[in-house]
């Protein structure tokens, strides 16, 4: 394959580097997945959409990317939460790794390779441990066993936590906590005597328990993915405790480089601050898609740069929403012309103008996403493209000249994971049958029956077919 110049910023190094894949041209990548024990959390869908806008750029330039994202259900908070809903851990966890799926498919992120759940890797697990027993570096207690952080040298390295200028008591058994409680991580959970009552437990050298909330990454990344990885992305809050740990103790596990490249994603904002239901500024996905198109919101998460964060307000949505009808109105334009006739055989300054800026401004946009992936300078280039077509269909078009600039565009689209369902037409006989009606119902508001023109408009509607009228007549699509 061809050697692409792709920069990523790795949080390891604090710096921008060459990348270069460990396997080529197969490239590793883990991105942590949810906790499924709620509806998802836009910030949390900002991350995994992300993740997808980098997953298809790397495809894009050809690369072949095994692309491993985790389901963690089994930790503190699905353990507390199906308690709560009187429901066993599978039938709460099956349930909302469903309503997750379904974000990620409005949304167009694409399934990775695998979708791993932490329950089903267990016995890896506990051998895992076991080795790390072995090795010295962890230790059994009275409620679990824990990683001992001063058995690796290079703790705290990734996120920049000095663990000899915080206070450090002996260690700290919750799944997640605060960046100053550098201290010793569990990896196996004891079972409490609810936990066992309630049967949420597997048999290990140390008694009934469950695994810790690290070691869950650690050992799916491995069993999946190899000892090394050459992309391991997540959102920024996981860079400590989750990460740091995973380093800890996979490298020393294996004794080679866990990650070659760390991609953190930066949180979401909510008017310029956090956003929490005890604030009452809490806006849920299913909000948004009351008010907004899913491809509007990917817009929003794509427009503004993985390493900085992203302040949402409905203006800003309503914005990515007006931008987003923008770009779909110049995808209804080409189709209109394409099945229109061919008026324009010439090739002009025009034409060559239109080719010539198209062309170069793919050239910009590609130059963009290979710079760590910066989206937001790419979508100039996409809008520049916009504007010349747009300009080019004010007079008469050359099909030919007009079918590569609409296919350039088109790709960059899918590159960003834009537009991905919607279709524009279908089978002949399906065109010739909405053809037939929108012409019957042109007839009757000729006659002025609008009553029952509107009634084939709302059927048609209900059925998938939005109808446009314009100053040329009557278009249809078939909405996404």
């Amino acid at each position: 394959m061809v050697e692409h110049h792709i920069q990523i910023y790795d949080t390891m190094t604090r710096r921008k580097r060459r990348f270069k894949p460990l396997n080529p041209p197969t490239v590793t990548m883990y991105v942590c997945g949810p906790t499924v024990y709620g509806d998802p959390h836009i910030g949390n869908l900002r991350t995994f959409t992300l993740g997808d806008l980098i997953r298809r750029w790397l495809e894009h330039r050809g690369y072949l990317v095994k692309y491993v994202m985790n389901i963690t259900d089994i930790e503190d908070k699905t353990i507390r939460d199906s308690g709560n809903a009187g429901k066993t851990l599978k039938e709460f966890t099956d349930y909302y790794t469903g309503v997750f799926f379904r974000g990620l498919d409005l949304l167009s992120v694409k399934r990775a390779t695998a979708h791993p759940r932490a329950t089903v890797y267990v016995p890896q697990m506990i051998e895992f441990i076991q080795t790390l027993m072995e090795m010295g570096v962890a230790y059994n207690a009275e409620d679990g066993v824990y990683f001992d952080i001063d058995k690796f040298p290079r703790y705290g390295e990734l996120s920049g936590v000095d663990i000899g200028k915080v206070e450090r008591t002996e260690r700290v058994a919750s799944d997640e906590y605060d960046k100053e409680d550098a201290q010793d991580f569990s990896l196996w959970k004891k079972a409490t005597p609810e936990e066992i009552e309630r049967g949420i437990y597997f048999e290990s050298p140390w008694g009934r328990g469950r695994p810790g909330w690290h070691i869950e990454c650690s050992v799916m990344s491995k069993e999946l993915l190899g000892d090394t990885v050459d992309i391991h992305a997540g959102g920024e809050d996981l860079a400590f405790p989750h990460h740091e740990n995973e380093v800890a103790q996979s490298e020393t596990v294996t004794g080679k480089k866990f990650v070659r490249f760390w991609l953190h994603m930066r949180h979401l904002m909510i008017d310029g601050g956090k956003m929490s239901k005890s604030l009452g500024n809490y806006v849920s996905f299913d909000d948004i898609l009351d008010k907004h198109t899913p491809d509007a919101l990917r817009y929003l998460y794509i427009a503004t740069h993985y390493r900085r964060p992203l302040n949402f307000t409905w203006g800003n949505m309503e914005n990515a929403q007006n931008t987003l009808n923008r770009l779909e109105n110049t995808l209804d334009l080409i189709e209109n012309t394409m099945k229109g006739p061919d008026d324009n055989m010439d090739y002009g300054e025009r034409e060559k103008k239109l080719l010539e800026t198209v062309r170069a401004e793919k050239r910009g946009f590609v130059e963009d996403m290979d710079d760590d992936f910066d989206a937001p300078d790419a979508l100039g280039h996409l809008h520049a493209i916009n504007g010349a077509v747009n300009e080019y269909l004010t007079e008469p078009a050359n099909k030919g000249v007009l079918r590569e600039a609409a296919d350039i565009y088109g790709e960059l689209l899918g590159v960003l994971g834009l537009f991905e369902k919607r279709s524009a037409g279908g089978d002949e006989a399906t065109e010739r049958l909405i053809a037939m009606i929108t012409d019957l119902r042109e007839e009757q508001r000729k006659e002025k029956n609008y009553a029952f023109a509107d009634l084939i408009r709302d059927r048609l509607a209900e059925a998938g077919v939005e109808i446009q009228d314009t100053a040329d007549g009557t278009t249809w699509k078939l909405k996404s």
